[in-house]
């Protein structure tokens, strides 16, 4: 790093930029090799038996993706009414070949990472004309964030059931957010080829996981109550189309038939409390749970990259307050649709989309209170074009010194604390390639012809691919699901 009179460096936005892209995608490798030794459970045989026993009979994937819609419909009628979800879950990869189930991780990661990209991308370029590459620094760091300190990760990334009914759709969210941001600004052609994406985003995004589909109904509900009250709505009219599409795919959501039916098998809580738990959950999960050191270095790491960002814009940042409370408003909300229908928040999937929203929500709103301190202390002076300056440098330069001795401390005895450094693990003590194998041989038994069968027990249970696994008792769920998707008479575990 060269100094220019005491004064300045040459560490540039782009330097900076290429960096941190350098480094997501290398933190990405491990997650997508250990991939390579996943296998589908649970849900993924008993959802997806349908679809797979017409692919199997018809090889015709229209066919299949009919029986997915046929599959949604049912469910909506007698589960659950997140149609989109249901579909989604209904066609699983393992549906075309069980070593397809590989592509999980890959769908849901780059799914995540695309869609992170292009909605910060809209908001900070777009909206506030920020630097490009300062903002694309913004998007890597918290996306390495949010796939390294994941919680739940098996059910966030590695078993498609969970990670398509919260991840992938949380993922279709944010694009559908950066749609609309783009369409405020988009003319001609390009925009009308938006619209009609964002139209049919909106609609599927209304009708997944109700959690996800909540929080949009909000921020959409404030947006239109902001258009209003400054009288923006007359530009934006087309926006009117998707936002629409999106309420009927959230009424139907809602009003599901599945949903009382499944309501009366559980104990959730009354709408009044499941909010004001929320509220103390958010606290408990966000504050107590998930903000460790490296959340805490993030948020120091994005004070010089938000105030490169800021400096340029007219926008004046005057409500950081509002802004805070709304954001904590927001992720709280995440966790009142879990609370009502079942009274709690245990499962590892719904924590694992709260976090990643509760990482986005913290990072936008880090972004407005950085810029509310930015022009409350801006300073008539020229700034340097593409540089940071000195002090900025030595914010960052720290944070990645400290990370990475911190990162060495806690991975020795914590092997498993980051989602690279536990792939890591159970690749190299062998464990993921037993567990793959294991259950490969067992698929060869599934399609041996054979109607009766016994499977010897998992030997190896790899933190980030185990889930779930079938029973001695060749009555339970998970075994007749995984018999309806094999179309054998019966499975079990031996003693």
């Amino acid at each position: 790093m060269e100094m220019k009179k005491g004064k300045e460096c040459k560490l540039t936005f782009k330097s900076v930029a290429f960096f941190l892209t350098i480094v997501y995608i290398v933190s990405l490798i491990p997650l997508l090799w250990i991939s390579f030794y996943n296998y589908p459970s649970a849900d993924d045989y008993s959802i997806g038996s349908n679809c797979r026993q017409i692919w199997v009979q018809s090889h015709n994937i229209f066919a299949v993706l009919w029986g997915g819609v046929v599959r949604a419909v049912e469910d909506w009628l007698s589960w659950m009414g997140y149609f989109t979800s249901n579909f989604l879950m209904a066609v699983p990869p393992s549906t075309f070949g069980e070593r397809c189930y590989v592509l999980t991780a890959w769908i849901i990661l780059f799914a995540l990472s695309f869609s992170t990209c292009y909605f910060l991308k809209m908001i900070f370029v777009k909206v506030f004309h920020a630097d490009k590459y300062v903002s694309h620094s913004v998007s890597m760091l918290m996306l390495f964030v949010t796939v390294q300190c994941m919680v739940g990760r098996v059910e966030a990334f590695y078993w498609y059931s969970g990670a398509a009914n919260y991840m992938l759709v949380h993922s279709m969210s944010l694009l559908f957010y950066g749609l609309l941001i783009s369409l405020l600004y988009d003319k001609g052609k390009k925009r009308i080829s938006k619209l009609t994406i964002a139209s049919f985003l909106g609609f599927l995004v209304g009708g997944g996981n109700q959690m996800t589909a909540l929080n949009v109904a909000i921020v959409l509900f404030v947006a239109i109550g902001l258009g209003m009250l400054f009288k923006k709505w007359n530009e934006h009219k087309g926006l009117f189309i998707p936002i629409i599409l999106f309420y009927i795919g959230f009424v139907l959501n809602v009003v599901a038939p599945g949903n009382w039916v499944r309501a009366e098998g559980v104990g959730g809580m009354n709408p009044i409390k499941a909010v004001l738990v929320s509220f103390y959950y958010c606290l408990d999960y966000c504050v107590e749970e998930w903000s460790g050191w490296p959340i805490v270095i993030m948020v120091v790491a994005l004070v010089p990259l938000f105030w490169k960002m800021v400096s340029k814009t007219e926008f004046k940042f005057s409500y950081p307050l509002i802004v805070v409370v709304f954001g904590y408003c927001l992720v709280s909300a995440m966790m009142t649709p879990p609370l009502f229908a079942v009274g709690n928040m245990e499962a590892a999937r719904l924590q694992a989309v709260t976090f990643a929203m509760y990482l986005l929500v913290l990072t936008l709103c880090e972004g407005y209170v950085v810029g509310w301190v930015q022009k409350k202390m801006q300073k008539e002076k020229p700034e340097t074009v593409g540089k940071f300056s000195v002090n900025e440098t030595w914010c960052l330069l720290s944070c990645l010194l400290f990370f990475v001795a911190a990162a060495g401390l806690t991975i020795i005895p914590e092997p498993h604390y980051f989602t690279a450094s536990s792939a890591i693990a159970s690749l190299t003590d062998g464990s993921a390639k037993e567990y793959g194998d294991a259950l490969k041989e067992r698929m060869v038994l599934y399609n041996s012809g054979q109607k009766d069968i016994e499977v010897q027990p998992l030997s190896a249970q790899p933190t980030l691919l185990y889930f779930s696994d079938i029973k001695e008792d060749a009555g339970d769920w998970e075994n007749r699901g995984l018999c309806r998707y094999y179309g054998i008479d019966s499975v079990r575990v031996k003693k």
